[in-house]
């Protein structure tokens, strides 16, 4: 919303300035925060062989993902794939 206000309405520089970095950190802390929150629960399942685990913060966070399917390096079979977010082992 902030920075739908800074867009449209007319202000000087420093002012657009002083809302819109604030508003950028914040949204960079929630992101880093929330990418956490998904690495800790529950497990990723390996579909090549099924494997359950709960991969590291940089793992998650450097895979290409799509939802709560993410592309990553299974640690049992050494194999990539999309493995999909279960909660349960």
């Amino acid at each position: 919303g902030l920075l739908m206000i800074t867009a449209y309405v007319e202000m000087a520089d420093w002012m657009r300035y002083a809302i819109i970095i604030p508003d950028i950190i914040l949204l960079l802390i929630g992101s880093f925060y929330m990418v956490g929150i998904e690495q800790k629960a529950g497990y990723y399942e390996c579909q090549e062989c099924h494997h359950k685990y709960v991969p590291t913060y940089f793992k998650v966070l450097f895979a290409m993902h799509m939802g709560r399917t993410r592309y990553m390096k299974c640690p049992e079979c050494g194999k990539k794939s999309w493995q999909k977010k279960v909660v349960s082992k």
